[in-house]
């Protein structure tokens, strides 16, 4: 520890600001003595005069991956999930299929530049001040061990979101501050202590705040600030050494906060095993394999009864696989959990319709038809079933408009020509009737045998 030069006290083991030779006292005995020309600042400026590499290495990456980003395509304003999933986003799914990746690179992604510049702004101001405190190596290590553990515990809360950002890590940087600030020997005025340690607190708790509104990751935040605090409990106790001894015994500290939280992955991947169940049905289902889809999203969907897309996964791959009642079981459970799932509406209403169940199809038409691409098919179904309630004239308008879709879909032409019969209009009934003849000879024709898609 150094000594002041004038009068050989000692000086404190780091400093806010430019790094004085001399003690507090002395130092301001000489600013006494400074030309009126030059003047003197009222506060020091806390980060002016000593470098941080560490904070701007960490805001360089994370400034560069976001541009990387942006100049491969992707919206520099509010870039879509799926989009910032590619990149390493953290996902259950995905980051316990064997993406384990996911959980340093997730922390060093964002969903836009108010997202990257907010986080950027809070990291500048608080590892600049934790870099002061404990050294480049130390902040660098804190970042990437405190967003692990941001990252484990959004896992463990809420495995099926898509999580990205370094706000995680950042709270990290905030719990161990706190802790240092409240249990570390400084040398520092205890009025200069508490108001730090205020700064942080309220900086901790306001954003902690502001997380519980909006789709904000929370658990990630305080899965960080838990992380910082605890490894921060250990950190503090390295001012107690000599300042040689003070690097290795932070790595050490560092080493093991970062395999506590690798060991505690173990348990949590366990527990949410189900995430990777869907995670292989998806894939299943891309590739059609619809057997091996239907056995793991039933094992998801025991785990997790109340996700709505995964019951209309598995409905569509019931029917892709014939298996017409327990797809309209699956759909049921989506639509009781969302009623407007327009995906579910449509391919239910067509199963009701091969049930004989038209009253019920007819409804669910016409809530999800009008979200939905406009398909000949699935107006036929609807005509179907408009024509089985007696609404003629409405079967007829619909099936005009699967006919302009597709004009070689021969059923609907038969199933127009029975409409325009039953409406006594003998001439366009029997002009229809041709024109499906004329498919159906013709070799050109589409047909549907009316069963589900």
């Amino acid at each position: 520890m150094a000594n002041c030069r004038t009068c050989g006290a000692k000086l404190p083991s780091f400093s806010f600001g430019k790094l004085s030779p001399y003690c507090k006292t002395c130092q301001s005995q000489l600013e006494t003595q400074v030309p009126p020309e030059i003047g003197v600042l009222s506060q020091p400026m806390p980060f002016a005069a000593n470098a941080t590499p560490a904070t701007y290495l960490l805001l360089a990456i994370n400034i560069v991956i976001f541009a990387v980003m942006v100049l491969s395509g992707i919206s520099w304003i509010e870039p879509e999930t799926d989009q910032v999933l590619r990149w390493g986003a953290d996902y259950g799914p995905a980051t316990l299929n064997g993406g384990y990746w996911r959980l340093l690179t997730s922390m060093f992604l964002h969903f836009g530049i108010i997202h990257l510049f907010g986080n950027m702004w809070c990291l500048w101001s608080l590892g600049q001040l934790a870099e002061k405190m404990l050294g480049a190596f130390t902040v660098i290590g804190i970042y990437l061990v405190t967003g692990l553990g941001a990252s484990l515990l959004s896992l463990s809360w809420e495995p099926m979101r898509v999580s990205a950002g370094a706000s995680g890590a950042i709270f990290g940087i905030a719990g161990v501050l706190i802790t240092v600030l409240y249990y570390g020997k400084l040398n520092l005025e205890p009025a200069a202590v508490r108001t730090l340690l205020g700064y942080v607190v309220k900086f901790a708790l306001i954003n902690l705040l502001f997380g519980l509104k909006g789709h904000i990751d929370n658990m990630a935040h305080l899965g960080g600030l838990v992380t910082g605090l605890l490894t921060g409990l250990f950190l503090a106790r390295t001012f107690t050494s000599a300042p040689e001894e003070r690097p290795p015994r932070r790595r050490k500290i560092l080493a093991g906060s970062a395999a506590a939280v690798l060991l505690l992955f173990v348990p949590v991947a366990k527990a949410k095993q189900y995430a990777v169940e869907f995670d292989k049905g998806q894939e299943a289902y891309d590739r059609k394999d619809y057997g091996a889809a239907i056995e793991h999203l039933q094992r998801y969907t025991s785990a997790r009864p109340a996700d709505e897309y995964a019951h209309a996964l598995l409905g569509s791959s019931f029917q892709a696989s014939s298996r017409f009642d327990d797809a309209v079981r699956e759909y049921e459970k989506g639509l009781a959990i969302n009623p407007n799932y327009h995906f579910i509406q449509v391919n239910l209403a067509i199963l009701y319709v091969a049930q004989k169940k038209p009253e019920k199809a007819v409804p669910l038409f016409a809530l999800g038809i009008p979200h939905a691409d406009p398909d000949a098919e699935t107006l036929y179904f609807y005509g179907i079933a408009l024509k089985q309630t007696g609404n003629l004239s409405e079967a007829e308008t619909v099936l005009r408009k699967s006919i302009r879709l597709d004009s070689k879909l021969m059923e609907a032409h038969r199933l127009l020509s029975e409409v325009l019969q039953s409406e006594g209009r003998g001439e366009e009934a029997q002009a229809e009737q041709r024109a499906a003849d004329l498919l159906d000879v013709g070799g050109s024709s589409k047909s549907t045998d009316a069963k589900p898609r």
